[in-house]
């Protein structure tokens, strides 16, 4: 099945991605014994770095497709760059001091974040070389983020197995644990890639690369404005939850697990339902329907989820919350069918080129959220307990919501502004 064999690469993309954010810092801090303020600059600036070269590996995979080869031969090299970076960053040799600590860390963040996108943006790049018609599209994208839900599970519960039977360097079994994870994922994913991969239409043309290109497009602009909001407010809403959680709702680690992964659960499941109502509803609609009543759900209802009660959160922020974001799935099959409606316009094959500034401004958006974050927990540590929690309520949900709401106002205003966006 194509939409299987594609997705089955991200469960091992999505598992790095999700083990960097929640260990890595706790890795080099506790483990290795980094100053936490040199181990976040030093993961801010691979951060940083990623962000720039997502769209330069994005326009290289265009360029290898149209001119020497096919985008999915970066998959194997890709592959084999991200296995030695982790191998590398989580097992570092005993360093005495602190700079050297940092340039180690630094080295391998940027070579890690190197190999994530020369593996993962060719990838998602695939999307639009493995079928030329839009609800196709959209499966393969769901599977792909189907996949990648099962590879956060994966991110969380490997590094915990081994910490919990406390074996002998845990963060070094888990990035061979990680390495297996990719290695058969995108085997699979690079023999779908060959079975089905379109050749590229003989008139098409790859231009010189220009990153105010897709800035231009007024059908991308929209969207991409739209993505940056939404994308701040699932920051917020990810790196607050844990204080929400525990704090605000008085939850114990189980209860907390078990709202998380049934929010993943539902999320998944819902993905194929959010394909199948694209079918009577254009994508535009559908999406900005999810978003905004995500938003109404987010801004009204989890401030007032009464404490130590679990049912009320497994039924609005795991079922209800993780039903609607799974409407993201449209995101990038929107995405995909503007590129391809501007490749059959200029005769230009740039899918890389969208995928590498999508994921680029997400990173920027990402990073900006977080930099807010931690002026927000400052704001909401007071010495008055009910103070402290009604303030972590509102960010947790009315400041999250509101930037889902906006997502959609924006969206709403600029497709009605005279943007062609369906």
């Amino acid at each position: 099945m194509k939409g299987a064999g594609y997705g089955f690469a991200e469960l091992g993309i999505n598992c790095v991605e999700i083990f960097i954010r929640l260990h890595l810092l706790v890795f080099y801090t506790e483990h290795v014994g980094l100053n936490s303020t040199l181990a976040g600059l030093a993961l801010g600036l691979a951060i940083f770095w990623d962000a720039i070269i997502d769209p330069i590996v994005g326009h290289y995979s265009d360029r290898l497709r149209t001119r020497r080869g096919e985008r999915y031969s970066l998959l194997p090299w890709g592959f084999l760059f991200l296995s030695f970076s982790i191998l590398g960053l989580l097992n570092p040799p005993f360093l005495k001091s602190s700079w050297s600590q940092f340039s180690y860390l630094l080295f391998f963040s940027l070579l890690v974040n190197t190999a994530y996108t020369t593996l993962s943006v060719p990838y998602s790049a695939l999307v639009g070389d493995l079928s030329s018609e839009e609800h196709e599209r959209s499966r393969l994208i769901g599977w792909r983020l189907a996949y990648g839900n099962i590879g956060a599970i994966c991110g969380i519960a490997i590094p915990s197995y081994f910490l919990i039977i406390k074996e002998y360097k845990p963060y070094g079994l888990t990035a061979w644990a990680i390495v297996g994870l990719l290695a058969v994922g995108t085997f699979i994913s690079w023999l779908t890639a060959r079975k089905y991969n379109r050749p590229p239409n003989q008139n098409t043309q790859q231009g010189i690369f220009s990153l105010s290109m897709p800035f231009r497009n007024k059908q991308f602009m929209p969207l991409l404005a739209a993505y940056f909001i939404a994308n701040m407010g699932l920051t917020f809403n990810s790196s607050l939850a844990l204080y929400f959680y525990r704090l605000r709702l008085k939850f114990d680690e189980k209860q907390i697990s078990l709202v998380l992964l049934t929010f993943l659960m539902i999320f998944t499941l819902s993905i194929p339902l959010w394909v199948y109502l694209v079918r009577f509803v254009s994508k535009k609609k559908a999406l900005m329907a999810g978003v905004f009543i995500l938003g109404l759900t987010v801004t009204f209802i989890y401030p007032f989820l009464p404490p130590k009660d679990l049912v009320w959160t497994l039924l609005f922020a795991s079922g209800v919350g993780g039903a609607l974001v799974g409407s993201a799935v449209l995101l990038e099959s929107l995405l995909t069918d503007i590129v391809k409606d501007e490749e059959a316009r200029t005769g230009k094959d740039e899918l890389g080129l969208y995928f590498g500034v999508w994921k680029m401004i997400g990173k920027i958006s990402r990073g900006l959220a977080l930099a807010v974050t931690g002026q927000i927990l400052a704001w909401a540590r007071v010495d008055d307990p009910e103070s402290s929690y009604f303030r972590l309520s509102l960010a947790f949900g009315p400041l999250v919501g509101c930037l889902f709401i906006g997502a959609v106002l924006i969206l709403w205003k600029l497709s009605n502004a005279g943007s062609p966006l369906k």
